[in-house]
């Protein structure tokens, strides 16, 4: 599940949620919550994908639930079925962390993440991260100090959006996986890109693109396919 840059509006504006939405198990209830807002997620996608690899090669029902307070503290959880190294099972991701705006327009946005797999613990990891949106275009670099039991990684993303119309938008996603850890003979860096058109039906949205790893592999999971597509439904 890829993480965007949350984008935090100035204090006396409106508060929207930002983020990929797809879904979760458990709500991160932080303090401070007496203006907060909570929202959940329920999608369908043709295949789970993570910077550029397959977590899975069949369609998989995702649940996410966000939650944002007033002051800029969120949390919240996703979850979705994964095939990991050929073993079907359970994957958890929570997170939280704090959004604030610089100025009109611009806002940083930084905090913490924890992945775990249902069956095989050892590759659980943690991520720190921390990023930057000016209208609506973030940049975002996290540390992990054990990435998939492979040693510390950084990934750097940009993520921006062009308006299509009124309801649709081009969504668009470059990254960078960088390995301090690699043995000998493994590529240290691996590149991936993604781009998808969305449309807003209501509480629907519907999404469908291309992806590729450009450059590298360094891991024993499949490559993504080239198309996907999901349809997300948010209550």
């Amino acid at each position: 599940m890829p993480f965007t840059v949350r984008h935090r509006q100035p204090a006396h504006a409106a508060s929207p949620l930002t983020g990929p939405r797809a879904a979760c198990l458990i709500v991160l209830l932080l303090a401070r919550a007496a203006c907060a807002q909570t929202s959940a997620d329920v999608s369908l996608v043709s295949e789970y994908t993570m910077r550029g690899l397959s977590l899975g090669p069949h369609p998989a029902l995702q649940l996410r639930v966000d939650h944002d307070t007033d002051d800029g503290w969120y949390g919240g959880a996703f979850a979705s079925p994964v095939t990991l190294y050929g073993r079907e099972q359970g994957q958890l991701i929570v997170y939280g962390g704090r959004a604030r705006a610089l100025s009109p327009g611009l806002s940083w946005d930084a905090g913490v993440s924890r992945t775990s797999f249902l069956r095989l613990g050892r590759y659980d990891y943690h991520e720190f991260y921390a990023g930057i949106t000016r209208d609506g275009t973030g940049v975002r670099l996290s540390y992990s100090p054990a990435y998939y039991d492979a040693g510390r990684t950084t990934y750097l993303e940009l993520n921006g959006g062009v308006a299509l119309g009124e309801r649709a938008t081009l969504a668009l996603h470059g990254g960078v996986l960088h390995g301090f850890d690699v043995h000998h003979g493994e590529a240290r860096n691996r590149a991936d890109l993604r781009a998808a058109v969305a449309v807003d039906l209501d509480a629907w949205r519907v999404q469908a693109g291309v992806q590729a790893l450009v450059h590298g592999a360094g891991s024993d999971l499949p490559r993504a396919r080239a198309a996907f597509a999901g349809a997300s439904l948010r209550f």
